[in-house]
């Protein structure tokens, strides 16, 4: 079942945020809202917000210095921002598509038209992320998508205090593989790998090809110890797979190594609990070679 749609809707009239979850929500939109340019700063940097409605002519911080702030924030810059406001100014929509906004719309608006314009760059967004953030080999998420969601996760984690854990895999002597084979028989040792990630683990667990023959995993609500009976499970159908590079005709083994980091309020930031597990990767690599020379 797809995620349902957020939409951030910004406006300091509480009517006009009404109106704008009674035309949504039943179209199957999640609509979330807020009077205040500070907390809309706070809520896209902590949600997955899809598009941004936002109010020009607001108290304290306008729409304008609010779409400003969210470029300046990597985390937030690409999400789409449509202005709805009573301004019909020239000038005011030169303003605000000069600094990236998607569209603009007109108070009093019509239904239909608020609707087709929110579906439209929904889907325009749905189809440059899909281009831009998947691997072409895989077809899992690529490391720019991977770095957007694990810097989501790490803040709702320190704010909010929700565990995750992330999870660095490797596949083991992809080098032997390719200088064997081919680096068409590297392609399908990945391909199976993505394919088995696929199927050992939850819907919400988030795969990404990380490059080369590195992934990485997101567990949400998930600590160390409950991630490693997924990992363990991965480990167990990767020694079972046999790949069939049929040029060669050879049935290609291979195994993977991981290492796993679950979220500590100590961490000053999210490259402090990635170094970590990347340190034990590589100590669960040792360890497996150690094992096999035994």
């Amino acid at each position: 079942m797809a995620e349902k749609k957020i939409i951030l809707a910004v406006d300091d009239e509480l009517q006009a945020l009404r109106l704008v979850e009674d035309i949504l929500m039943p179209r199957g939109y999640e609509v979330l809202t807020t009077s205040s340019g500070e907390d809309a700063l706070k809520i896209a940097a902590e949600r997955r917000v899809d598009v941004v409605l936002l109010d020009i002519s607001m108290p304290g911080m306008d729409g304008i210095s609010v779409k400003a702030r969210l470029n300046e924030d990597r985390l937030t810059a690409a999400i789409p921002v449509i202005f709805l406001t009573a301004r019909v100014a020239v000038d005011d929509k030169v303003r605000g598509f000069g600094i990236g906004a998607e569209d603009y719309i007109t108070k009093p608006f019509e239904v239909k038209e608020l609707l087709a314009r929110i579906d439209a760059v929904v889907k325009r967004r749905e189809f440059y992320e899909d281009i831009a953030m998947t691997d072409a080999v895989t077809g899992l998420h690529n490391t720019a998508f991977f770095k957007k969601e694990f810097a989501i996760f790490f803040n709702i984690a320190r704010r909010y205090k929700q565990m995750f854990s992330l999870a660095i895999i490797d596949i083991d002597y992809m080098k032997k593989i390719n200088d064997a084979y081919g680096h068409a028989a590297g392609d399908l040792a990945l391909k199976s790998f993505a394919s088995i990630a696929r199927t050992s683990l939850r819907n919400a667990d988030i795969i990404t090809r990380y490059g080369g023959d590195e992934f990485t995993i997101l567990f949400p609500q998930q600590d160390a110890i409950q991630t490693n009976v997924p990992i363990e499970r991965l480990k167990d159908r990767a020694r079972k797979t046999e790949i069939l590079f049929r040029e060669k005709d050879a049935k290609i083994a291979f195994s993977i190594s991981a290492g796993v980091a679950a979220y500590q309020d100590g961490f000053a930031d999210e490259m402090q609990m990635f170094e970590l597990a990347d340190a034990r990767l590589y100590e669960d690599k040792k360890r497996q070679r150690k094992e096999r020379t035994e």
